[in-house]
């Protein structure tokens, strides 16, 4: 194909010359020496237009060398401007790079982001992009945009830390444990004891020891006993205690009858068992014999049914 076109510019610039040289002749030369002078300057044409199609073969190649070379120049065209810009993906990525690492106090070279879903585009944000952590994770940064309005989700890790959840990352203040208003034994308690208010007082413990059943009033205390020995300090417990005996066999005790109804009848009877603090037991009448029952009210007090 370049033959073709060099054979085709070469014989075009030979007609030329040629063309050229023969009118400069005819109007130059004497028609008596023009038969002569054509013939020497055939040879002379030949030489210079052998000459021309040298030139212009070697033209020819340079100027195919030289577009070859450019070509790939030619075909970029020239910069746009902004070219170099980052893209928008870029412009996330380094943007929650850097705010994680602020954050985290470490390097940006530390972090590293998982790859976004490839069916997401990044759009352009024409303002600055705000980040946060939604989750209890640190692991998954939030991206808004304003402008126009988008959100993004990006996975983050942090050589050499381990996973943080934003319960770590914000300061914890210290929590008070929890009190109660319970009742301890004021002096050290020996089983047996009958107890009363004095023996015991109410006091402030941490609630996430209490044990089960812990008294909290003192008078949950009055005509109780205690089976066991407790020591000053101690919360006392429904079972550390129980009812004591305020009844005796064969003692006389004060009946009291129609409290309730508003008048009262008392009479003195003799109890045929022991009674403790809100007991029901049998009671005797020595007068008429007739057997009765009423329920323990306090040392030797019974209250008749």
């Amino acid at each position: 194909m370049f033959g073709r076109l060099r054979q085709g510019f070469a014989g075009a610039a030979m007609g030329r010359c040629r063309l050229g040289l023969v009118l400069f002749l005819l109007y130059t030369i004497p028609s008596t020496d023009c038969q002569n002078f054509y013939t020497d300057m055939k040879y002379a044409l030949q030489m210079l237009c052998r000459l021309l199609d040298l030139l212009i073969a070697r033209g020819l190649l340079l100027g195919l060398v030289v577009w070859l070379f450019s070509a790939p120049s030619f075909a970029a065209g020239p910069a746009k401007p902004g070219a170099n810009a980052a893209s928008p993906l870029d412009a996330l990525q380094l943007s929650v790079k850097n705010w994680v690492a602020q954050s985290r106090k470490v390097s940006p070279e530390q972090v590293s982001l998982a790859p976004l879903d490839a069916r997401v585009k990044v759009r352009t944000c024409d303002k600055a992009l705000a980040m946060d952590l939604p989750f209890s994770s640190a692991e998954t940064v939030r991206v808004r945009c304003s402008q126009p309005v988008w959100q993004q989700y990006v996975r983050v890790s942090v050589a050499g830390k381990a996973p943080e959840t934003l319960a770590q990352t914000k300061a914890v203040m210290p929590v008070e444990p929890a009190k109660r208003w319970v009742l301890v034994a004021s002096m050290p308690l020996q089983r047996g004891m009958t107890l009363n208010e004095t023996h015991v007082q109410r006091a402030q413990v941490d609630a996430s020891i209490m044990p089960v059943n812990v008294l909290e009033q003192s008078s949950e205390v009055l005509h109780a006993e205690v089976v066991r020995d407790v020591r000053p300090g101690e919360p006392l417990r429904s079972h550390d205690i129980r009812p004591t005996v305020l009844v005796k066999r064969g003692q006389m005790v004060l009946l009291s009858v129609g409290q309730t109804q508003g008048f009262q009848i008392s009479a003195r009877v003799e109890a045929m068992q022991d009674g403790r603090f809100g007991e029901q037991i049998k009671l005797k009448n020595r007068d008429s014999g007739r057997e009765l029952s009423g329920r323990v009210q306090g040392p030797n007090q019974v209250m008749g049914l």
